[in-house]
């Protein structure tokens, strides 16, 4: 059995969310499976959207050296308007957000 996401990420960072209340901004991507550890609990990911634009983007507040996306190729993300944090995660309907 796969982990939901939230396991691997820091509850007091982010929440479970149901897809229905994850809010819009969510695109499809790419994700490049070996992310930089930039620090225990910060990776770093390249993505690429459909039109093949790779972007540099970090996700933050993960659990200490754990990779949620371990393994996934594909994603939903909603990233912030500088395109540099990743702030929800949508894989195939388990639904994470970053708590503001």
């Amino acid at each position: 059995i796969m982990d939901s996401l939230i396991d691997n990420l820091d509850k007091d960072k982010w929440a479970e969310v149901s897809v229905a209340d994850r809010g819009d901004g969510y695109a499809e991507y790419s994700i490049n499976r070996n992310p930089k550890q930039l620090d225990p609990s910060t990776l770093g990911f390249m993505i690429t959207d459909d039109d093949g634009e790779a972007k540099n983007v970090t996700l933050t507040a993960t659990l200490a050296n754990k990779n949620p996306l371990k393994g996934v190729g594909r994603a939903e993300l909603k990233l912030d308007p500088d395109n540099k944090n990743i702030l929800g995660i949508d894989l195939n309907g388990d639904c994470v957000v970053l708590k503001s």
